[in-house]
Protein backbone atom coordinates (compact mmCIF):
# COMPACT_ATOMS: atom_id res chain seq x y z
CA UNK A 1 0.00 0.00 0.00
CA UNK A 2 1.36 3.42 -0.99
CA UNK A 3 0.10 6.65 0.60
CA UNK A 4 1.07 10.17 -0.47
CA UNK A 5 0.59 13.27 1.68
CA UNK A 6 -0.17 16.85 0.67
CA UNK A 7 -0.01 19.84 3.03
CA UNK A 8 -2.56 22.38 1.84
CA UNK A 9 -4.96 25.20 2.57
CA UNK A 10 -7.31 24.81 -0.43
CA UNK A 11 -8.42 28.39 0.03
CA UNK A 12 -10.38 27.55 -2.05
CA UNK A 13 -9.87 24.35 -4.05
CA UNK A 14 -9.16 24.84 -7.79
CA UNK A 15 -8.07 22.98 -10.94
CA UNK A 16 -4.39 23.02 -10.04
CA UNK A 17 -5.13 21.23 -6.78
CA UNK A 18 -7.24 18.61 -8.53
CA UNK A 19 -4.53 18.01 -11.12
CA UNK A 20 -1.91 17.58 -8.42
CA UNK A 21 -3.97 14.86 -6.72
CA UNK A 22 -4.78 13.13 -10.00
CA UNK A 23 -1.26 13.17 -11.40
CA UNK A 24 0.58 12.15 -8.26
CA UNK A 25 -1.78 9.17 -7.95
CA UNK A 26 -1.22 8.17 -11.59
CA UNK A 27 2.56 8.37 -11.58
CA UNK A 28 3.38 7.00 -8.14
CA UNK A 29 0.68 4.38 -8.11
CA UNK A 30 -0.55 5.78 -4.80
CA UNK A 31 -3.43 3.89 -3.28
CA UNK A 32 -4.35 6.81 -1.03
CA UNK A 33 -3.85 10.57 -0.93
CA UNK A 34 -3.98 12.16 2.53
CA UNK A 35 -4.27 15.93 2.97
CA UNK A 36 -3.12 17.83 6.04
CA UNK A 37 -5.28 20.94 5.67
CA UNK A 38 -5.45 24.23 7.54
CA UNK A 39 -8.72 24.72 9.36
CA UNK A 40 -10.69 27.97 9.40
CA UNK A 41 -7.63 30.27 9.50
CA UNK A 42 -4.62 30.18 7.20
CA UNK A 43 -0.90 30.88 7.14
CA UNK A 44 -1.15 34.39 5.68
CA UNK A 45 -2.84 35.45 8.92
CA UNK A 46 -6.43 35.57 7.66
CA UNK A 47 -9.64 33.57 7.86
CA UNK A 48 -10.18 31.03 5.12
CA UNK A 49 -12.57 32.32 2.46
CA UNK A 50 -15.02 29.48 3.23
CA UNK A 51 -15.06 27.11 6.18
CA UNK A 52 -12.97 23.98 6.60
CA UNK A 53 -15.88 21.56 6.12
CA UNK A 54 -16.78 22.93 2.70
CA UNK A 55 -13.12 22.86 1.69
CA UNK A 56 -12.80 19.30 2.99
CA UNK A 57 -15.78 18.27 0.88
CA UNK A 58 -14.19 19.89 -2.19
CA UNK A 59 -10.96 17.95 -1.64
CA UNK A 60 -12.71 14.61 -1.14
CA UNK A 61 -14.93 14.96 -4.21
CA UNK A 62 -11.82 15.91 -6.22
CA UNK A 63 -9.76 12.86 -5.37
CA UNK A 64 -8.38 13.09 -1.83
CA UNK A 65 -9.05 10.09 0.42
CA UNK A 66 -8.50 11.59 3.87
CA UNK A 67 -8.39 15.16 5.19
CA UNK A 68 -6.78 15.79 8.57
CA UNK A 69 -6.78 19.21 10.22
CA UNK A 70 -3.49 21.02 10.79
CA UNK A 71 -3.90 22.60 14.26
CA UNK A 72 -4.61 26.34 14.17
CA UNK A 73 -1.46 27.03 16.18
CA UNK A 74 0.64 25.85 13.23
CA UNK A 75 -1.76 26.70 10.40
CA UNK A 76 -1.30 30.38 11.31
CA UNK A 77 2.43 30.16 12.07
CA UNK A 78 5.55 31.11 10.12
CA UNK A 79 6.42 29.06 7.06
CA UNK A 80 9.05 27.17 9.07
CA UNK A 81 6.65 26.09 11.81
CA UNK A 82 3.84 25.47 9.31
CA UNK A 83 6.04 23.07 7.35
CA UNK A 84 7.53 21.39 10.42
CA UNK A 85 4.06 20.71 11.81
CA UNK A 86 2.85 19.28 8.50
CA UNK A 87 5.81 16.94 8.20
CA UNK A 88 5.46 15.95 11.87
CA UNK A 89 1.79 15.12 11.29
CA UNK A 90 2.64 12.82 8.39
CA UNK A 91 5.53 11.22 10.27
CA UNK A 92 3.27 10.42 13.21
CA UNK A 93 0.63 8.89 10.99
CA UNK A 94 3.17 6.17 10.33
CA UNK A 95 1.83 5.25 6.88
CA UNK A 96 2.87 8.15 4.60
CA UNK A 97 5.38 7.19 1.91
CA UNK A 98 5.79 10.52 0.11
CA UNK A 99 4.84 14.17 0.20
CA UNK A 100 3.96 16.28 -2.84
CA UNK A 101 4.43 20.06 -2.83
CA UNK A 102 4.64 22.90 -5.32
CA UNK A 103 7.31 25.44 -6.23
CA UNK A 104 8.03 28.03 -8.89
CA UNK A 105 11.22 26.15 -9.82
CA UNK A 106 11.77 22.59 -10.99
CA UNK A 107 15.33 22.53 -9.60
CA UNK A 108 14.92 20.14 -6.69
CA UNK A 109 18.69 19.52 -6.31
CA UNK A 110 19.23 23.25 -5.84
CA UNK A 111 16.38 23.52 -3.33
CA UNK A 112 17.80 20.53 -1.46
CA UNK A 113 21.28 22.08 -1.36
CA UNK A 114 19.85 25.34 -0.02
CA UNK A 115 17.81 23.47 2.58
CA UNK A 116 20.97 21.67 3.72
CA UNK A 117 22.71 25.00 4.37
CA UNK A 118 19.73 26.35 6.27
CA UNK A 119 19.57 23.23 8.45
CA UNK A 120 23.32 22.88 9.05
CA UNK A 121 23.94 26.66 9.36
CA UNK A 122 27.71 26.58 8.73
CA UNK A 123 29.71 29.25 10.53
CA UNK A 124 30.28 31.24 7.35
CA UNK A 125 26.53 31.47 6.81
CA UNK A 126 25.84 32.60 10.38
CA UNK A 127 28.53 35.28 10.21
CA UNK A 128 27.20 36.61 6.90
CA UNK A 129 23.60 36.58 8.11
CA UNK A 130 24.49 38.44 11.30
CA UNK A 131 26.45 41.02 9.33
CA UNK A 132 23.56 41.76 6.95
CA UNK A 133 21.03 41.96 9.78
CA UNK A 134 23.23 44.48 11.59
CA UNK A 135 23.16 46.61 8.45
CA UNK A 136 19.39 46.96 8.89
CA UNK A 137 18.23 44.49 6.25
CA UNK A 138 15.03 42.54 6.89
CA UNK A 139 15.47 38.84 7.51
CA UNK A 140 14.45 37.52 4.05
CA UNK A 141 16.90 39.89 2.32
CA UNK A 142 19.69 39.18 4.78
CA UNK A 143 19.15 35.43 4.45
CA UNK A 144 19.24 35.60 0.66
CA UNK A 145 22.52 37.53 0.67
CA UNK A 146 24.05 35.22 3.27
CA UNK A 147 23.07 32.16 1.22
CA UNK A 148 24.60 33.71 -1.90
CA UNK A 149 27.84 34.33 -0.01
CA UNK A 150 27.91 30.82 1.44
CA UNK A 151 26.40 28.64 -1.24
CA UNK A 152 29.30 27.61 -3.43
CA UNK A 153 31.94 27.12 -0.74
CA UNK A 154 29.53 24.99 1.29
CA UNK A 155 28.19 23.00 -1.68
CA UNK A 156 31.67 22.24 -3.00
CA UNK A 157 32.81 21.11 0.43
CA UNK A 158 29.81 18.83 0.76
CA UNK A 159 30.22 17.38 -2.72
CA UNK A 160 33.87 16.61 -2.01
CA UNK A 161 32.71 14.45 0.89
CA UNK A 162 29.90 12.73 -0.99
CA UNK A 163 31.60 12.78 -4.41
CA UNK A 164 28.20 13.43 -5.89
CA UNK A 165 27.40 17.08 -6.44
CA UNK A 166 23.64 17.48 -6.93
CA UNK A 167 24.04 20.55 -9.14
CA UNK A 168 24.36 20.20 -12.88
CA UNK A 169 24.83 23.85 -13.86
CA UNK A 170 26.25 27.06 -12.32
CA UNK A 171 24.16 28.87 -9.74
CA UNK A 172 24.32 32.64 -9.86
CA UNK A 173 23.42 35.16 -7.20
CA UNK A 174 20.61 36.31 -9.49
CA UNK A 175 19.18 32.79 -9.64
CA UNK A 176 19.39 32.35 -5.87
CA UNK A 177 17.70 35.70 -5.33
CA UNK A 178 14.92 34.72 -7.72
CA UNK A 179 14.50 31.34 -6.05
CA UNK A 180 14.35 32.84 -2.57
CA UNK A 181 11.89 35.58 -3.49
CA UNK A 182 9.14 33.21 -4.66
CA UNK A 183 6.59 32.16 -2.01
CA UNK A 184 6.16 28.53 -3.01
CA UNK A 185 9.93 28.06 -3.34
CA UNK A 186 10.31 29.34 0.20
CA UNK A 187 7.68 26.93 1.49
CA UNK A 188 9.24 24.07 -0.51
CA UNK A 189 12.55 24.86 1.21
CA UNK A 190 10.81 24.63 4.56
CA UNK A 191 9.36 21.21 3.70
CA UNK A 192 12.81 19.96 2.69
CA UNK A 193 14.32 21.41 5.87
CA UNK A 194 11.65 19.70 7.97
CA UNK A 195 12.26 16.36 6.25
CA UNK A 196 15.98 16.66 6.90
CA UNK A 197 15.58 17.73 10.52
CA UNK A 198 13.20 14.85 11.13
CA UNK A 199 15.57 12.40 9.42
CA UNK A 200 12.43 11.38 7.59
CA UNK A 201 12.10 8.52 5.14
CA UNK A 202 9.19 10.32 3.44
CA UNK A 203 10.09 11.01 -0.21
CA UNK A 204 9.57 14.49 -1.69
CA UNK A 205 7.73 15.01 -4.98
CA UNK A 206 8.03 18.44 -6.56
CA UNK A 207 5.21 20.11 -8.51
CA UNK A 208 6.39 22.99 -10.67
CA UNK A 209 3.80 25.75 -10.75
CA UNK A 210 3.07 27.04 -14.23
CA UNK A 211 0.36 29.35 -15.48
CA UNK A 212 -1.20 31.26 -12.60
CA UNK A 213 1.32 32.43 -10.02
CA UNK A 214 0.76 32.49 -6.28
CA UNK A 215 -0.29 36.16 -6.28
CA UNK A 216 -1.73 36.19 -9.81
CA UNK A 217 -5.14 37.84 -9.98
CA UNK A 218 -5.96 36.56 -13.48
CA UNK A 219 -7.83 33.44 -14.56
CA UNK A 220 -6.63 32.00 -17.86
CA UNK A 221 -5.82 28.81 -19.75
CA UNK A 222 -2.54 27.57 -21.16
CA UNK A 223 -1.07 24.60 -23.01
CA UNK A 224 1.45 22.39 -21.35
CA UNK A 225 2.34 18.88 -22.43
CA UNK A 226 4.82 18.10 -19.67
CA UNK A 227 4.33 15.07 -17.46
CA UNK A 228 5.78 13.89 -14.18
CA UNK A 229 9.34 12.65 -14.51
CA UNK A 230 12.36 12.00 -12.29
CA UNK A 231 14.65 14.92 -11.46
CA UNK A 232 18.28 14.06 -12.32
CA UNK A 233 19.36 10.73 -11.00
CA UNK A 234 17.31 10.97 -7.85
CA UNK A 235 14.37 8.71 -8.59
CA UNK A 236 13.01 9.44 -5.13
CA UNK A 237 12.02 12.94 -6.23
CA UNK A 238 9.83 14.07 -9.11
CA UNK A 239 8.43 17.17 -10.76
CA UNK A 240 5.41 17.75 -12.96
CA UNK A 241 3.54 20.69 -14.40
CA UNK A 242 -0.03 21.82 -14.86
CA UNK A 243 -2.59 20.58 -17.39
CA UNK A 244 -4.18 22.16 -20.43
CA UNK A 245 -7.11 23.59 -18.47
CA UNK A 246 -8.16 27.04 -17.26
CA UNK A 247 -6.11 27.81 -14.18
CA UNK A 248 -6.20 30.43 -11.47
CA UNK A 249 -4.42 31.12 -8.24
CA UNK A 250 -6.46 30.91 -5.07
CA UNK A 251 -5.82 34.66 -4.78
CA UNK A 252 -7.69 35.32 -8.04
CA UNK A 253 -10.64 33.24 -6.92
CA UNK A 254 -10.75 34.93 -3.51
CA UNK A 255 -10.69 38.34 -5.17
CA UNK A 256 -13.79 37.47 -7.18
CA UNK A 257 -15.64 36.22 -4.11
CA UNK A 258 -14.68 39.16 -1.91
CA UNK A 259 -15.44 41.72 -4.60
CA UNK A 260 -19.11 41.02 -3.99
CA UNK A 261 -18.77 41.93 -0.31
CA UNK A 262 -17.07 45.28 -0.84
CA UNK A 263 -14.75 46.80 -3.41
CA UNK A 264 -12.18 47.44 -0.68
CA UNK A 265 -11.87 48.26 2.97
CA UNK A 266 -10.58 51.74 3.68
CA UNK A 267 -9.98 53.67 6.85
CA UNK A 268 -13.55 54.98 6.69
CA UNK A 269 -15.29 51.76 5.65
CA UNK A 270 -18.25 50.45 7.58
CA UNK A 271 -18.32 47.15 9.41
CA UNK A 272 -18.23 44.11 7.15
CA UNK A 273 -21.41 42.92 8.83
CA UNK A 274 -23.21 45.98 7.41
CA UNK A 275 -22.20 45.24 3.81
CA UNK A 276 -24.79 43.00 2.14
CA UNK A 277 -23.38 40.21 0.04
CA UNK A 278 -24.47 40.25 -3.58
CA UNK A 279 -24.88 37.19 -5.78
CA UNK A 280 -22.16 36.42 -8.26
CA UNK A 281 -22.94 37.76 -11.71
CA UNK A 282 -22.86 35.53 -14.80
CA UNK A 283 -19.35 36.60 -15.79
CA UNK A 284 -17.92 35.86 -12.35
CA UNK A 285 -19.65 32.50 -12.20
CA UNK A 286 -18.21 31.62 -15.60
CA UNK A 287 -14.67 32.48 -14.45
CA UNK A 288 -15.01 30.48 -11.26
CA UNK A 289 -16.56 27.52 -13.06
CA UNK A 290 -13.63 27.47 -15.50
CA UNK A 291 -11.04 27.50 -12.73
CA UNK A 292 -12.52 24.89 -10.40
CA UNK A 293 -13.48 21.20 -10.72
CA UNK A 294 -17.25 20.86 -11.28
CA UNK A 295 -17.85 19.30 -7.88
CA UNK A 296 -15.86 22.02 -6.09
CA UNK A 297 -17.71 24.74 -7.98
CA UNK A 298 -21.07 23.23 -7.05
CA UNK A 299 -20.03 23.02 -3.40
CA UNK A 300 -18.93 26.65 -3.50
CA UNK A 301 -22.26 27.83 -4.93
CA UNK A 302 -24.19 25.76 -2.41
CA UNK A 303 -22.10 27.27 0.40
CA UNK A 304 -22.57 30.85 -0.84
CA UNK A 305 -26.33 30.33 -0.97
CA UNK A 306 -26.24 29.79 2.80
CA UNK A 307 -23.21 31.74 4.03
CA UNK A 308 -20.98 34.68 3.22
CA UNK A 309 -17.31 34.48 2.31
CA UNK A 310 -15.06 35.88 5.05
CA UNK A 311 -11.99 38.11 5.00
CA UNK A 312 -9.68 39.56 7.65
CA UNK A 313 -11.69 42.78 7.97
CA UNK A 314 -14.69 40.80 9.14
CA UNK A 315 -12.73 40.47 12.40
CA UNK A 316 -11.94 44.19 12.71
CA UNK A 317 -14.21 44.84 15.69
CA UNK A 318 -12.77 41.88 17.56
CA UNK A 319 -9.24 43.06 16.89
CA UNK A 320 -10.02 46.62 17.99
CA UNK A 321 -11.40 45.25 21.26
CA UNK A 322 -8.32 43.08 21.84
CA UNK A 323 -5.95 45.98 21.12
CA UNK A 324 -7.61 47.96 23.90
CA UNK A 325 -7.80 45.00 26.29
CA UNK A 326 -4.14 44.09 25.98
CA UNK A 327 -2.58 47.53 25.80
CA UNK A 328 -1.72 47.47 29.51
CA UNK A 329 0.20 44.20 29.26
CA UNK A 330 2.11 45.50 26.23
CA UNK A 331 1.14 42.64 23.88
CA UNK A 332 4.37 40.88 24.87
CA UNK A 333 2.79 37.43 25.23
CA UNK A 334 1.24 37.37 21.73
CA UNK A 335 2.58 34.51 19.62
CA UNK A 336 5.48 35.43 17.28
CA UNK A 337 5.66 39.05 18.46
CA UNK A 338 8.87 40.97 19.22
CA UNK A 339 9.33 43.88 21.66
CA UNK A 340 9.67 46.32 18.74
CA UNK A 341 6.42 45.15 17.13
CA UNK A 342 4.65 45.15 20.49
CA UNK A 343 5.71 48.74 21.16
CA UNK A 344 4.58 49.79 17.69
CA UNK A 345 1.13 48.22 18.13
CA UNK A 346 0.76 49.86 21.52
CA UNK A 347 1.80 53.28 20.23
CA UNK A 348 -0.52 53.12 17.22
CA UNK A 349 -3.58 51.56 18.81
CA UNK A 350 -5.57 54.82 18.72
CA UNK A 351 -5.03 55.07 14.97
CA UNK A 352 -6.86 51.79 14.49
CA UNK A 353 -9.71 51.52 11.96
CA UNK A 354 -9.66 47.99 10.58
CA UNK A 355 -7.62 44.80 10.47
CA UNK A 356 -6.11 45.47 7.04
CA UNK A 357 -5.58 49.19 7.70
CA UNK A 358 -3.67 48.42 10.91
CA UNK A 359 -1.43 45.93 9.10
CA UNK A 360 -0.63 48.58 6.50
CA UNK A 361 -0.01 51.17 9.19
CA UNK A 362 2.43 49.03 11.16
CA UNK A 363 4.34 47.20 8.45
CA UNK A 364 7.89 48.34 7.80
CA UNK A 365 11.05 47.47 5.92
CA UNK A 366 11.79 44.85 8.57
CA UNK A 367 8.27 43.58 9.26
CA UNK A 368 6.05 42.35 6.43
CA UNK A 369 2.30 42.80 6.13
CA UNK A 370 1.80 39.03 6.35
CA UNK A 371 3.76 38.69 9.57
CA UNK A 372 1.76 41.51 11.14
CA UNK A 373 -1.43 39.85 9.96
CA UNK A 374 -0.42 36.61 11.69
CA UNK A 375 0.45 38.42 14.91
CA UNK A 376 -2.84 40.32 14.98
CA UNK A 377 -4.72 37.09 14.26
CA UNK A 378 -2.88 35.46 17.16
CA UNK A 379 -4.10 38.30 19.36
CA UNK A 380 -7.69 37.58 18.31
CA UNK A 381 -7.35 33.79 18.71
CA UNK A 382 -5.44 34.00 22.00
CA UNK A 383 -2.43 32.20 20.57
CA UNK A 384 0.33 33.12 23.01
CA UNK A 385 4.04 32.48 23.38
CA UNK A 386 3.10 30.00 26.12
CA UNK A 387 0.91 28.05 23.70
CA UNK A 388 3.74 28.06 21.15
CA UNK A 389 6.14 26.68 23.76
CA UNK A 390 3.61 24.01 24.73
CA UNK A 391 3.09 22.99 21.11
CA UNK A 392 6.83 22.61 20.54
CA UNK A 393 7.19 20.66 23.80
CA UNK A 394 4.52 18.28 22.48
CA UNK A 395 6.53 17.83 19.26
CA UNK A 396 4.08 19.90 17.23
CA UNK A 397 1.30 17.35 16.69
CA UNK A 398 -0.18 15.58 19.76
CA UNK A 399 -3.38 14.35 18.04
CA UNK A 400 -4.90 13.68 14.63
CA UNK A 401 -8.20 15.50 14.04
CA UNK A 402 -10.05 13.86 11.16
CA UNK A 403 -12.15 16.27 9.08
CA UNK A 404 -13.36 13.88 6.39
CA UNK A 405 -12.76 10.77 4.31
CA UNK A 406 -14.10 8.78 1.39
CA UNK A 407 -16.10 5.78 2.51
CA UNK A 408 -14.34 3.55 -0.03
CA UNK A 409 -11.03 4.48 1.63
CA UNK A 410 -12.00 3.05 4.99
CA UNK A 411 -9.17 0.53 4.74
CA UNK A 412 -6.74 3.39 5.36
CA UNK A 413 -8.63 4.17 8.56
CA UNK A 414 -7.95 0.63 9.77
CA UNK A 415 -4.26 0.93 8.84
CA UNK A 416 -4.01 4.32 10.52
CA UNK A 417 -5.34 2.95 13.79
CA UNK A 418 -2.43 0.51 13.81
CA UNK A 419 0.36 2.78 12.58
CA UNK A 420 -0.46 6.18 14.10
CA UNK A 421 1.64 7.26 17.04
CA UNK A 422 -1.14 9.56 18.25
CA UNK A 423 -4.77 9.54 19.39
CA UNK A 424 -7.17 9.88 16.44
CA UNK A 425 -10.09 12.23 17.04
CA UNK A 426 -13.07 11.31 14.91
CA UNK A 427 -15.65 12.52 17.44
CA UNK A 428 -14.80 15.74 19.24
CA UNK A 429 -16.73 14.81 22.38
CA UNK A 430 -14.33 11.90 22.93
CA UNK A 431 -11.24 14.13 22.97
CA UNK A 432 -11.07 14.86 26.74
CA UNK A 433 -10.99 11.13 27.50
CA UNK A 434 -8.23 10.26 25.02
CA UNK A 435 -5.94 13.30 25.15
CA UNK A 436 -3.52 14.48 27.80
CA UNK A 437 -4.30 17.74 29.56
CA UNK A 438 -1.62 19.55 27.56
CA UNK A 439 -2.78 18.13 24.24
CA UNK A 440 -6.30 19.19 25.15
CA UNK A 441 -5.07 22.77 25.61
CA UNK A 442 -3.93 22.81 21.99
CA UNK A 443 -7.19 21.29 20.78
CA UNK A 444 -9.12 23.94 22.69
CA UNK A 445 -7.41 26.56 20.50
CA UNK A 446 -8.77 24.72 17.44
CA UNK A 447 -12.26 24.60 18.91
CA UNK A 448 -12.20 28.28 19.87
CA UNK A 449 -10.97 29.28 16.41
CA UNK A 450 -13.72 27.24 14.74
CA UNK A 451 -16.42 28.66 17.02
CA UNK A 452 -15.21 32.22 16.41
CA UNK A 453 -15.19 31.67 12.65
CA UNK A 454 -18.70 30.19 12.81
CA UNK A 455 -19.96 33.08 14.96
CA UNK A 456 -18.51 35.69 12.59
CA UNK A 457 -20.03 33.88 9.62
CA UNK A 458 -23.41 33.81 11.39
CA UNK A 459 -23.27 37.53 12.23
CA UNK A 460 -22.75 38.39 8.57
CA UNK A 461 -25.75 36.29 7.61
CA UNK A 462 -27.68 37.50 10.66
CA UNK A 463 -28.44 33.99 11.80
CA UNK A 464 -27.40 31.75 14.68
CA UNK A 465 -24.07 29.91 14.87
CA UNK A 466 -23.30 26.29 15.71
CA UNK A 467 -20.86 24.80 18.19
CA UNK A 468 -17.85 22.96 16.79
CA UNK A 469 -18.95 20.00 18.92
CA UNK A 470 -22.06 19.63 16.74
CA UNK A 471 -20.17 19.45 13.44
CA UNK A 472 -19.77 16.00 11.89
CA UNK A 473 -16.96 14.48 9.89
CA UNK A 474 -17.46 14.78 6.13
CA UNK A 475 -18.09 11.36 4.58
CA UNK A 476 -18.65 10.87 0.88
Amino acid sequence: MKTIGIIAEYNPFHNGHAYQIKKIREITGADFVVVAMSGDFVQRGEPAIIDKYARTKMALYSGADFVVELPVLWATASAENFAMAGISLFEKMGCIDGICFGAETDNLPLLTALADILVEEPESYKIALSSYLKKGMNFPTARTKALCDTFWSYSLAESSHTQNSPLSKPVTSELLTEILSSPNNILALEYLKALKRSNSSIKPFLLKREGAGYHDTQIYSHSDNHALFPVGEDTKSYLFSLPETPTASATAIRNILLSKIAASYTEKSVSAADIPAKPLDAGQQKKLEASMPPSAFDILLEYLNCHHALCADDFSSLLGYQLLCHANDGFFNVGDITPDIANRLCSNRYQYHSFSQFCELNKSRNVTYTRLSRILLHLILDITTDIYALGQALDYIPYLRLLGFQKNSSMLFSVLKKTADLPIISKLADAPSILSNNAMKLLERDIFAADLYEQTKAIKKRTTSHSEYTREIVRI
